[in-house]
C-alpha cells in the first residue's frame, strides 16, 4: 500500500489492515487509535494507508438528473 501524503486530525485510516483515527504526529510517529479502542498508539506514518471510499452511482452524462424530470 502507499503511504499517505497528507494527514488531517481525527481522518480514518488503515494499520496493517486494522481501522484507525489518525490523531497528530509526534516526533516523526504518527499517533492513532484503533476503532472500538481507548488507548492511542504510536506507528510509522509510512505504514498507514487510506480506506477505500465509497463511490456513488451517478447517472449516465445523457441521462437527466432526478431534477430535470421532476420539472417536465
Amino acid at each position: 500500500m502507499d503511504s499517505i501524503a497528507v494527514l488531517a486530525p481525527d481522518q480514518p485510516v488503515l494499520h496493517g489492515g486494522r481501522r484507525a483515527t489518525f490523531l497528530h504526529l509526534s516526533r516523526g510517529a504518527a499517533i492513532i487509535r484503533y476503532w472500538g479502542d481507548s488507548h492511542a498508539v504510536s506507528v510509522p506514518p509510512e505504514a498507514l494507508s487510506l480506506p477505500p471510499t465509497k463511490r456513488r452511482a451517478l447517472p449516465a452524462r445523457d441521462e437527466p438528473l432526478s431534477r430535470e424530470r421532476a420539472s417536465r
